[in-house]
C-alpha cells in the first residue's frame, strides 16, 4: 500500500500519540498486578523486571527491532530486513500498517506493545527468578520470539499477513506468545519450592485492583489506538474491550462464588483482564455485540484453565498462560467466528469477514496463526532458556537459601515496603482466627543491612474451626483440611 505524507491526519497523529502514553501505563500496571498477586518479599522484583523491561526493549526496538517486525520493504515471508536498524528512516512518511500517522509515531506505538510482551511473559517464572540472566533474556526473546511473530502477522509481506490472517492488536504476537513462553519457564525452572505442599494466598488485594485499573485504563489505547476515527472503528475497539472485559469479569466472579461463596476483587480482576485478551485480536473486526460471548467464553475456558494446572501440577505462578496463552488462542480463533465484512469495511478495505459471513477458510487462517505462534514462541523460548542455563552467569533460578528470603533482598537488596511485620497476636472465637501484626524492630537496621537475614514470620489467612493458637503450627496445618493458607517465610 503506497503511502503519501499529503496523507497524513493531525487528529489521527494526536490519538495514536495519546493511545501510546495509555499503553505505556499497561507496563507498570502489570508489575503492580503481578506484584500484588506474589508473596511480598517478591513482590518489588516484578514490578522492577517490568520496568525494564520497557527499558531493554526501547533500546532494542531502536537497534533493530522495529526494522526486524515491521519492514515495510523486506520481501521474504518470515523476517524483516535490517532497512530501519538505528531508526534510519523512520520519520514523517507514513508507514502502510498506519497511513495517517508519520512513521515515527506509528513506530513509538508499536515499541509499547513490544516493551509489555516479555513483561507479560517473565510472570511465569515469578517468585524464583534471577534479575540479571532476565535482562538478557528479554533482549535474546525479543529478537527471537516476539519480533518474527509480529512481522509475520503484521508486515506487509508477513506470510500469515499474506495469507489474510485476522489479528488486530496482538492476539498472537503478543498474548500466545508471551502466554506459551511463560510455560517454557516452568519446564526449564521448575515449581516454586513449597509449591503443592502449601497454599499461598495474594499479599496485596489492593495492588491488583490497582495494577488492574491500570492495564484496563491502558487497553483502551492497546486495542483502539491504531484504529480510525474517522469510520468510527476506533469506538467499536473502544466498546469492545469495555464488553469484554465486563462480561468474562462478571463472569469468572459467578464461577468462583459457586465453588467460595464469597464475592473476589481478585476473581474480578483476573477475568476482565482474561476477557480483555480474547478481544484484543477481534477489537475493531467484530460488532460490540460480539464481545459479550467472547468474553462470557474467556471467563469460563481461562478459569478452568487455571484449574487444570493445579490438578496436572504446573506452576503457572501468575496465570500467565492460562490467562493469556489460552485467552489468546481462544481470541484469534473466535476472531475467525465474530469477524464482519461490514465492520472492516467501514474503512474501505474489503474483506470477507469470518464464518459469521459465510467465511469457514478464516477459521483454518486463524488455526494457523495460533498454532504457528504458540509453537514458535514455545520452542525458541525452551530452547533460549535452556542454552542460557547451561551458562553460570546466565543461570536463571535463584538458589533455595535466596528463594527463602525473596528474590527483592536476594537481587535488588531492597523491600517493596518500608518495615517488616514479625508477631502475630491471634485472637481466635469458634469460626475464625484474627491476627494482628505488629512491627518489632529498627527499620534503620533494615535499610543499612538490606542483606541481613529477615525475621521469619507467618501469614495465617482464614481459618476456621480452630479453637487455639497455641495449636497451630506448620505440621497440623498441613493436615488440616479446614485450613487454607499458612505460610513461614521472611518477609
Amino acid at each position: 500500500m503506497a503511502t503519501n505524507i499529503n496523507d497524513i491526519d493531525m487528529g489521527a497523529t494526536v490519538w495514536m500519540i495519546a493511545s501510546t502514553a495509555l499503553v505505556f501505563l499497561m507496563i507498570p500496571g502489570l508489575g503492580y498486578f503481578y506484584g500484588g498477586m506474589v508473596r511480598s518479599k517478591n513482590a518489588l522484583s516484578l514490578v522492577f523486571l517490568c520496568m525494564m523491561a520497557l527499558a531493554v526493549v526501547t533500546v532494542q526496538w531502536v537497534i533493530w527491532g522495529y526494522s526486524l517486525a515491521l519492514s515495510e520493504t523486506a520481501t521474504n515471508p518470515f523476517i524483516g530486513n535490517l532497512k530501519h536498524w538505528l531508526f534510519l528512516d523512520v520519520e514523517y512518511t507514513p508507514h502502510p500498517n498506519a497511513p495517517k500517522v508519520p512513521a515515527v509515531v506509528y513506530a513509538v506505538y508499536q515499541c509499547m506493545f513490544a516493551a509489555l510482551t516479555p513483561g507479560l511473559a517473565i510472570g511465569g517464572a515469578a517468585e524464583r527468578i534471577r534479575v540479571m540472566p532476565t535482562i538478557v533474556y528479554i533482549f535474546i526473546w525479543s529478537t527471537l520470539v516476539y519480533d518474527p511473530i509480529a512481522y509475520w502477522v503484521w508486515a506487509p509481506n508477513g506470510w500469515l499477513n499474506k495469507m489474510g490472517v485476522m489479528d488486530f492488536a496482538g492476539g498472537c504476537a503478543v498474548e500466545t506468545a508471551s502466554g506459551f513462553s511463560a510455560l517454557a519457564f516452568y519446564f526449564v525452572l521448575g515449581k516454586r519450592k513449597g509449591f503443592g505442599e502449601e497454599k499461598w494466598q495474594p499479599h496485596n488485594y489492593l495492588n491488583i485492583l490497582l495494577g488492574c485499573s491500570f492495564l484496563y485504563f491502558g487497553w483502551f489505547g492497546f486495542n483502539a489506538g491504531a484504529a480510525s476515527l474517522e469510520s468510527g472503528r476506533a469506538g467499536i475497539a473502544f466498546m469492545t474491550t469495555n464488553l469484554a472485559a465486563a462480561s468474562a469479569g462478571i463472569t469468572w466472579v459467578a464461577l468462583a462464588y459457586r465453588v467460595e461463596h464469597k464475592f473476589s476483587s481478585f476473581h474480578f480482576c483476573s477475568g476482565a483482564v482474561a476477557g480483555m485478551v480474547c478481544v484484543t485480536p477481534a477489537a475493531s473486526f467484530v460488532d460490540t455485540w460480539a464481545a459479550l460471548p467472547m468474553g462470557f467464553l474467556a471467563g469460563i475456558c481461562c478459569y478452568y484453565m487455571i484449574e487444570a494446572n493445579l490438578r496436572l501440577g504446573i506452576d503457572d505462578c501468575i496465570d500467565v498462560l492460562a490467562v493469556h496463552g489460552i485467552g489468546g488462542l481462544l481470541g484469534v480463533f473466535l476472531t475467525g467466528v465474530f469477524a464482519n465484512k461490514h465492520v472492516i469495511g467501514l474503512d474501505g478495505i474489503e474483506s470477507a469477514g469470518g464464518l459469521i459471513n459465510g467465511n469457514g477458510r478464516q477459521l483454518y487462517v486463524q488455526l494457523a496463526a495460533l498454532a504457528a505462534s504458540a509453537a514458535w514462541s514455545f520452542v525458541v523460548s525452551f530452547v533460549l532458556l535452556k542454552g542460557m542455563n547451561y551458562i553460570p552467569m546466565f543461570r536463571f533460578r535463584i538458589d533455595s537459601d535466596a528463594e527463602d528470603h525473596g528474590v527483592d533482598f536476594a537481587e535488588l537488596g531492597e523491600a517493596g515496603y518500608s518495615f517488616m511485620q514479625d508477631i502475630i497476636q491471634m485472637h481466635t472465637d469458634k469460626n475464625s482466627l484474627r491476627c494482628c501484626l505488629t512491627p518489632s524492630y529498627d527499620e534503620s537496621a533494615s535499610i543499612q543491612h538490606p542483606h541481613k537475614e529477615m525475621p521469619m514470620i507467618k501469614e495465617p489467612v482464614s481459618m476456621a474451626n480452630i479453637t487455639a493458637a497455641s495449636d497451630i503450627s506448620p505440621a497440623t496445618t498441613k493436615n488440616n483440611t479446614h485450613v487454607k493458607s499458612i505460610r513461614s517465610y521472611p518477609l
